[in-house]
């Protein structure tokens, strides 16, 4: 005889009478691993979990291009400006169209107001720019001059 794991038993180890199987169930399947014995009960199979609307991926790149046109007034905000506008649109169409499966209206009218201000900043910032085209230059200009006491120290 053997023990479980299939190595031999000692002499003094081996029942002296034939061990007497367990009552088998119906249900019950023999288990390889312990002849005899049935093996044991499965876990049921796992249910999925509800998971509640998901956020729509253009609302969310609405209102992210809607923040950026923005705060890159100028050549890249007359860009994100339109795309916000356009993505904010689409993503509203969708959203009322997923029957309750998407959010982010919020998020996508967001979008459409921050692009429309992203575009009127933009062209106001680029019609300043055509009116003043030493802006740029005199501004950076500024930046990089320091100004002298003309050798005087301050405070002396």
């Amino acid at each position: 005889m053997t023990d479980p794991w299939g190595n031999p038993l000692p002499a003094e180890d081996q029942p002296k009478t034939a061990p007497r199987p367990e009552p088998r169930t119906p249900e019950a399947t023999p288990n390889p691993a312990w002849p005899g014995y049935p093996a044991p009960p499965q876990p049921a199979p796992a249910q999925p979990t509800w998971q509640g609307p998901k956020f729509s991926g253009l609302a969310i790149a609405a209102m992210v291009c809607g923040i950026l046109s923005i705060t890159c007034t100028g050549f890249v905000g007359i860009i994100l400006g339109p795309t916000a506008l356009g993505l904010g649109i689409n993503g509203r169409r969708v959203i009322a169209r997923s029957n309750g499966w998407k959010k982010g209206d919020g998020m996508a009218t967001t979008g459409i107001v921050l692009g429309v201000i992203g575009i009127v900043f933009s062209i106001v910032y680029l019609i300043f720019l055509l009116k003043n085209p030493n802006f740029i230059t005199d501004f950076v200009n500024n930046l990089t001059t320091t100004t002298t006491t003309a050798g005087k120290l301050q405070g002396a």
